[in-house]
């Protein structure tokens, strides 16, 4: 644990790791004009096992490695399943050290609902697509899906979201890395859509519809904009496998979609923004203008998401609250959804 570095808090116990994130959130809220709330942080309660993919690079002798060289091939964080597997597939590149050669990195993925892994490989750049190793390692391993980034249309899977909703994430989209934790943040968006009459949402930044598809089950009428298109897809799909028939789903960036709607005269009870870590700052002034209620906003990186709640504050909207979510247990990271009225 000491040597790997991932964990770090790790070697704290709950009660001690619970106090950091705590800690972690007052201060935010301090800076933001909270200091009179007491802070919330929602945690699962195993702090290992958690991990339902990673990453990992191939090195110069064709193995699938760590890109921490210090991390253990006993990797607490992962699933056990993801685990397993992985060993089978790192035991495979050293039998077989030329089969990836022209491959830079790739994500692997727990099962999924179908009993299905997931191999996403990324070529080096310069290279064909490396056809024949997606077929040996298809072949060799039947229960996963794998494909490419040089690949026209990624392959999904299908994971549930909470007790009642599933999602496909192609394996070029982003997924949760933490099943059980995504599962509270969800049910936090639900019961604070309820409590505040929320009917209708624009939903940006939706990837495979991990805050669309619950809030369509949820009686909601909504859109929403993502730029991968496979994520797109997979989100249609899902939607209409499950008969979520009252939700758009937009292909494209969510800046140039608001600036659409917004020109359409189109408003919204409820805007969630769940971006990457570099947040929004611009056109966050025009997404707030599509919001009639609340503005519901989620980050993974707390230093970008105070930089847009305080423009947002700026601009007229009230923080009600910000809540934790121990969604990488074991790190410093956190994740963080901040809830918007005015």
């Amino acid at each position: 644990m000491e040597s790997c570095g991932g964990c770090p808090l790790l070697a704290l116990t709950n009660e001690q790791e619970r106090s950091s994130k705590l800690e972690l959130l007052q201060q935010l809220q301090s800076r933001l004009g909270l200091s009179r709330l007491e802070p919330e942080l929602d945690a699962w309660p195993m702090r290992v096992g958690y991990r339902n993919r990673v990453r990992l690079r191939v090195n110069e002798f064709g193995r699938i490695v760590f890109f921490n060289a210090h991390k253990s091939a006993n990797c607490a964080a992962l699933m056990p399943t993801l685990r397993e597997h992985l060993d089978k597939l790192r035991h495979w590149s050293r039998l077989h050290p030329q089969a990836l050669t022209t491959i830079s990195h790739l994500e692997v993925r727990t099962q999924d609902s179908d009993g299905l892994f997931g191999v996403f490989l990324t070529a080096l750049p310069g290279y064909p697509n490396p056809v024949g190793v997606v077929e040996e390692l298809s072949s060799l391993f039947p229960s996963q899906v794998v494909a490419t980034n040089l690949d026209p249309v990624a392959p999904t899977q299908r994971f549930p979201i909470d007790n009642e909703t599933f999602q496909r994430v192609p394996l070029d989209g982003f997924l949760q890395v933490n099943f059980n934790v995504n599962r509270l943040l969800i049910e936090h968006v639900l019961r604070a859509a309820k409590r505040h009459e929320v009917h209708t949402f624009a939903d940006l930044y939706s990837g495979s519809g991990n805050f669309t598809l619950p809030l369509a089950k949820a009686g909601l009428t909504g859109t929403s904009v993502e730029s991968v298109a496979s994520a797109v897809t997979a989100a249609q799909m899902s939607a209409g496998e499950q008969g979520h028939f009252g939700v758009e789903f937009h292909h494209g960036d969510a800046r140039d979609r608001v600036r659409a709607w917004f020109a359409e005269g189109r408003s919204f009870d409820l805007v969630l923004i769940d971006p990457p870590r570099a947040g929004v700052r611009s056109g966050l002034e025009a997404i707030a203008k599509l919001a009639r209620r609340s503005i519901a906003y989620c980050s993974c990186n707390p230093k970008t998401l105070e930089r847009d709640l305080s423009i947002l504050q700026r601009i007229g909207w009230q923080l009600d609250r910000i809540t934790g979510f121990d969604m990488f247990p074991g790190t410093r990271h956190l994740e963080v959804l901040a809830w918007l009225s005015r």
